[in-house]
């Protein structure tokens, strides 16, 4: 079992219809968490990725009714770390 978190941003606020069917979703196998940040518009799903992929998590939920706009990134990415003195030129040797 390999667990991962995929991240989803929605579009409307889910209704009665649609937060019922992801009480559902808990029953499908291989489904272990969900969580709603109804501030930040996103839905956290933790699942289980040798049987289900992101794709199919957020094929479930559309079916289920949430309005997914896009996957968001859990990592932000990362830029190089520049050494301080990387803008002047390097010292001339004496």
């Amino acid at each position: 079992m390999t667990n991962v978190d995929v991240l989803f941003r929605y579009e409307q606020q889910p209704s009665e219809a649609a937060m019922f069917a992801l009480g559902n979703l808990k029953e499908v196998y291989g489904i272990r968490r969900i969580e709603i940040d109804q501030p930040g518009k996103t839905i956290r799903v933790e699942y289980d990725a040798t049987r289900l992929t992101p794709a199919v998590v957020a094929n479930l939920l559309r079916r289920g009714g949430i309005s997914i706009l896009e996957e968001v990134a859990l990592i932000a990415p990362q830029n190089p770390i520049e050494h301080p003195d990387a803008s002047q030129p390097p010292a001339a040797a004496k």
